[in-house]
């Protein structure tokens, strides 16, 4: 605008010897663009006008001019002519650039709304980088916790050889100490055990490998003898082995004793009362040579009779004799 302006020069010509100036020399005082624009175009189009007004009173007034005058006024109108059409340009100018001014203005307030919206993503943003600045602060802390961390593990880990080494000494001690256990519970059980066979051997009971043994001091019938075994939670004993034989053999002492075969109600076939499965072939070794005889078809319960490996013999069941209990032995309620 500033360039336009520059662009304008003054109408100023002279008529009857009066200087007439369309418009000042000096512009007014700006107060805003499209303001002064709008005062600009005003002043100069009815400055134009009041101007050919009074020239055409004038003329009017004079009437006919000498000839001599006439090229000098014919030249003067020649000059306001032409300073009215720069005027009329000069307004079509202006005109044009307050359209475009106005066009403009639009551009302007929407890239003044953007310039207001990227300020505010830049306040957003600012407020973002502030955060992450405190969050790079507060991980940068706890890195050095970390780091600190870090070292105290690495102490801990220059300690775990030492460690391992105490605690493969713990291990061996602890072995040691389960083993020290274990024997004091084995020692335990056979302090016991000896105690639960003591008070048995007090009743009269023997101890054998598992099982006890009552050697009776009264005679009885062979089913007498059963019964009387049967009170005492036991049978009349079974052999299962040459070790037990011997054992029997050595504590009857040359004397006659019932023990618990028979082959009565099971169709004559020998078998224990205590249900031990009866080894025929195994057996075979434990009787007197000649026995079992079954002498007078009579002879159908068994006895040790003798000292010896060889000492079982078949005999009657209802004579009575000395007779031998067994039971498993059973460790007594702590």
């Amino acid at each position: 605008m500033k360039a336009v302006e520059s662009e304008v020069h003054d109408a100023h010509f002279t008529v009857d010897k009066q200087n007439i100036s369309l418009w000042p020399r000096e512009p007014p005082p700006k107060t805003g663009p499209y303001l002064v624009l709008g005062r600009c175009l005003t002043v100069r189009a009815a400055v134009v006008l009041l101007t050919l007004v009074l020239v055409s009173s004038a003329l009017n007034a004079l009437g006919p001019s000498p000839r001599p005058a006439d090229p000098w006024f014919m030249g003067t109108m020649s000059d306001v002519k032409t300073s009215a059409q720069l005027l009329q340009g000069r307004v079509d100018n202006i005109s044009t650039l307050s359209s475009e001014i106005k066009r403009n203005s639009g551009g302007v307030e929407a890239a003044g709304v953007q310039v207001r919206m990227v300020n505010a993503s830049l306040d957003h943003v600012r407020s973002q980088i502030q955060r992450l600045e405190i969050s790079v602060k507060e991980a940068d802390a706890r890195l050095q916790k970390l780091t600190s961390s870090w070292e105290e593990v690495d102490k801990l880990n220059a300690q775990i050889p030492e460690l391992k080494r105490d605690l493969d000494k713990a291990s061996a001690l602890n072995a040691k100490v389960w083993d020290l256990q274990s024997g004091l519970g084995n020692i335990s059980k056979m302090l016991k055990q000896q105690n639960d066979i003591l008070q048995m051997m007090s009743q009269g009971w023997k101890y054998f490998r598992g099982n006890v043994y009552y050697f009776s001091v009264m005679k009885k019938t062979w089913y007498s003898a059963q019964q009387f075994c049967v009170s005492r939670e036991s049978h009349l004993t079974s052999v299962t082995s040459e070790s037990e034989q011997e054992f029997l053999y050595k504590m009857t002492d040359g004397l006659i004793y019932w023990i618990g075969l028979t082959k009565a109600g099971s169709e004559w076939d020998w078998h224990w009362v205590d249900d031990t499965p009866f080894d025929k072939l195994q057996s075979a070794r434990f009787w007197i040579p000649g026995e079992p005889n079954n002498s007078e078809n009579n002879e159908h319960c068994a006895n040790i009779k003798r000292s010896s490996l060889r000492s079982w013999n078949d005999a009657p069941c209802d004579i009575e004799l000395l007779f031998i209990c067994k039971r498993p032995y059973v460790p007594s309620e702590p």
